[in-house]
């Protein structure tokens, strides 16, 4: 490319053996206009000064440690302020991770808040300078800034900007020598994979998977891999990176149909949004999310968006769908009280449906057909699931009977009708339980604890079920209509109790007490082998012979 090739000899031309700027110029060349050349080099003088000018500043300002590994993080009227490095390096230690504020936009608006930065940095051609400035800061900008880069450039950009951000660090390691922590292990693990960097081996299993490029229904991997939901993504890069995929139709036995559907409607914002930085005259949209109306879906246009990817879908009408393959992450066609396909019957009645949820609300057994349609668990987040394993305590040192910590009919309206949870909340004065609304101390409880409720909630699924085997509590469910996954892996009753719903109550309490107290040997037992059956739960065990894709 003509303008990376100028780029190249300037940057010899300086004296500069840093690759990271050619690296940044050539990734984004394909999707941001360059200059032209007798522009840039009028403009290329003024850089030159500038940074000439930025680098003595910082210099008669920095000390020698820090300056030998560029992270002094002054701050200057070319890059920054101190206040922002200081705010960038606390989002450095947390760039992986992806629930950290209370709304799916409040997110989002994290990751442009980054990208707009990247965008400043891109345009000024500022990349040399705040690297001086800060490196590492740099680095957290820009993997702070990838979610949003795939929403606005696609997922090779994406790509690009993530690997140069690795690169940055592999050259320059000294992140503890300047005391900015960037954790590394998603680097090589995770992130790879939600960006298409990593292969899978579908267990040496012959089937033929044809993986659909659905375009904007399936944006946003990396933002979208986030929660319960995140299973949209983890099985499409699953299979779109796997050996069993096929790129013709006719040797394929299934087609997959890539669709973020949760992510995106939960991106819809709400009148006054909590926390948004809206747009000046407009009640609803951030100003920090660039083109937020383009990046959620509007519930009243549900049956349209659905009838439109599946009139994308080339190969659907050969079978009519039989051998298409859908996947439902919330409650079944629900998502967000939003039925997000009410006309599903005269489109996809005989595809395939993989769901958390077989009995979706208003619809119940009618909308999954056990001869054709599988359950899958929901996701928990890496760092989540990581966090809950390392608090769950030993058999012995669990000094709870039991625990439920979530949404009760006395502190959420969507749950004043749940009978259910109303009578689990009646039971939080009893001794050795813990049972209330979402706590800080959750994972330490749930890891001491011998059991975890798992109760119905807006609809028969709920997540709790998951968290539980990861902190090593034997669940008790108490939802008659849940439907379990991989019944024919794992044998329900030797790792869980179902308790009937409407008999939950002190009969409940003790039941769980007599077991605990006189017959430990059995609990302890049942703890067992619900830690050996965690792993079919964990979506991160990619290639293990325990995994979701193995099941």
């Amino acid at each position: 490319d003509e303008a990376c090739s100028a780029r190249r000899t300037r940057s010899i031309g300086m004296g500069s053996s840093w690759r990271s700027q050619l690296l940044f110029c050539c990734v984004l060349i394909s999707q941001i206009e360059p200059p032209a050349l007798a522009e840039e080099d009028a403009a290329y003088a003024r850089e030159l000064d500038m940074f000439s000018l930025a680098v003595e500043d910082l210099a008669s300002r920095a000390n020698a440690s820090c300056w030998e590994v560029r992270s002094c993080c002054l701050g200057s009227d070319f890059t920054v302020s101190t206040v922002v490095w200081n705010a960038t390096k606390n989002w450095g230690e947390t760039w992986h991770v992806r629930e950290l504020l209370d709304s799916t936009p409040r997110m989002l608006e994290r990751y442009y808040t980054f990208f707009n930065m990247f965008e400043k940095i891109h345009k000024g051609n500022l990349l040399e300078i705040y690297a001086q400035d800060c490196y590492f800061g740099v680095v957290s900008i820009l993997l702070n800034a990838v979610p949003a880069i795939e929403f606005e450039a696609g997922l090779a950009t994406a790509q690009g900007v993530f690997n140069l951000a690795k690169a940055m660090l592999e050259q320059n390691n000294e992140t503890e020598r300047v005391n900015w922590t960037i954790p590394r292990e998603p680097l090589d693990s995770t992130f790879p994979f939600y960006l298409g960097l990593t292969n899978s081996t579908c267990h040496g299993s012959k089937l033929k998977l044809y993986v659909y490029d659905t375009k904007h229904f399936s944006t946003g991997s990396i933002f979208c891999s986030a929660g319960q939901w995140g299973v949209e993504v983890m099985i499409h890069r699953y299979f779109a990176s796997s050996s069993c995929r096929t790129h013709d139709p006719e040797e394929a036995d299934l087609f997959l149909v890539p669709d973020y559907r949760a992510c995106h409607f939960h991106l819809a914002p709400t009148y006054h949004h909590k926390g948004l930085t809206r747009l000046p005259g407009d009640d609803f949209h951030s100003q920090v999310i660039r083109n937020h109306h383009t990046k959620y879906r509007r519930a009243e246009q549900a049956d349209l968006l659905f009838h439109e990817l599946v009139d994308s879908l080339a190969y659907f009408p050969k079978r009519r769908g039989m051998d298409h393959v859908f996947i439902f992450s919330d409650q079944g066609f629900i998502v967000n009280f939003t039925h997000t396909f009410p006309s599903w019957r005269d489109v996809i009645p005989h595809s395939i449906f993989v769901t958390t949820e077989a009995f979706t609300p208003g619809c119940g057994p009618s909308c999954f057909s056990p001869w054709k349609d599988v359950v899958i668990p929901g996701h928990i987040d890496p760092d989540r699931l990581a966090d809950i394993r390392k608090r769950s305590k030993p058999s012995d040192q669990r000094n709870l009977l039991f625990n439920f910590h979530g949404r009760l009919p006395s502190t959420h309206e969507y749950y004043e009708k749940n009978m259910v949870r109303a009578a689990i909340g009646q039971l939080s004065r009893l001794p050795d339980v813990s049972i209330g609304d979402f706590v800080d101390d959750y994972f330490d409880i749930i890891g001491s604890s011998h059991f975890c409720l798992v109760p119905v909630g807006t609809s028969s699924w709920t997540n709790h079920l998951y968290t539980s085997f990861f902190a090593g509590c034997i669940p008790v469910i108490l939802s008659d209509n849940f439907v379990l996954p991989f019944q024919d892996l794992i044998d329900w009753p030797t790792v869980s109790i179902r308790w009937p719903e409407k008999q939950v109550g002190m009969e409940m309490y003790l039941y769980i007490r007599d077991l605990v107290q006189n017959n430990r040997q059995a609990v302890e037992d049942m703890k067992k082998r619900v830690d050996a059956a965690a792993c079919w739960f964990d979506f991160y065990a990619f290639n293990d012979t325990c995994s979701p894709y193995a099941a």
